[in-house]
């Protein structure tokens, strides 16, 4: 029973309307989640927001919710996200000029002993490598180096991967992307992760299919344990999306909203 929430909503969205609309570039994302975590030693329910802005228009990749993998714009971000045991406000930019760019954040700005300072230069529009400092009030400095590259296969289709470390390469991790469009409005993305921390590793993996524009559906693991997601696109502004993740010793729902403009 607990696997079929997001199935039904994939039914449930089938049977609305759908909603033509024109490919366009975007600039401002904003998100609504909803998560509630239930397990055997605690119930716990969060709500978390975000507005992300970019300087310039961002294309689609054919889906309405895939914009490539590089991000090469300069952006800002903010979030805020609140649980039963706080709240939390948090800072993202990242500017760039010619090849350069600079980041800074501040996952908490009520505690802005802790941040991270990046400096990073963009080969061809294809490689992106940078170096950040992580600085914390109550823990020692992190150096992290971090590369992306992006294999445009065709106007579409892409395959991306990433490898961050850090300065001792005790924590480091990797993911790649792939994303390929099948034929009319159907598409395949495919993400794979893996993280190790020097203690535990785990492995994630999710393929999303898009039967058209407006319905996609996916399913995939975190460290052995099931994922599954449903999308409905009302058009190329708004879209909602219902998760499940089976967890260790419990379950976890989460429903989102996007808009952007």
């Amino acid at each position: 029973m607990r696997y079929l929430i997001p199935l039904s909503l994939f039914a449930l969205s089938c049977s609305l309307p759908v909603i033509a609309s024109e490919p366009k570039t975007h600039q401002w994302f904003n998100t609504a989640t909803y998560n509630t975590l239930k397990n055997i030693t605690n119930d716990n329910d969060s709500v978390a927001l975000s507005s992300h802005y970019y300087f310039a228009p961002q294309q689609h990749s054919g889906v309405w919710d895939d914009f490539g993998y590089l991000d090469t714009d300069t952006n800002i971000k903010l979030d805020y996200s609140n649980d039963d045991d706080a709240d939390n406000f948090g800072l993202f930019a990242e500017g760039f000029y010619n090849k350069w760019f600079a980041s800074v954040e501040l996952a908490d700005l009520g505690e802005t002993d802790d941040y991270s300072l990046g400096l990073g230069y963009v080969f061809a529009q294809s490689l992106k490598v940078s170096v950040r400092l992580a600085e914390f009030k109550a823990a020692d400095t992190i150096y992290w180096f971090k590369a992306q590259y992006n294999h445009q296969l065709n106007d579409t289709d892409y395959l991306g991967f990433t490898i961050e470390t850090d300065d001792d390469i005790d924590t480091w991790n990797a993911s790649t992307r792939y994303f390929h469009h099948l034929s009319h409005e159907r598409y395949l993305s495919v993400d794979l992760a893996y993280e190790d921390n020097g203690v535990d590793s785990v492995f994630s993996g999710m393929a999303n299919y898009y039967f058209n524009r407006n319905v996609a559906i996916a399913a995939g693991v975190a460290d052995s344990h099931l994922q599954l997601e449903a999308k409905y696109f009302i058009n190329s502004q708004y879209y909602f999306t219902a998760h499940f993740s089976d967890i260790e010793e419990g379950e976890q729902y989460a429903a989102k909203f996007v808009a952007q403009f």
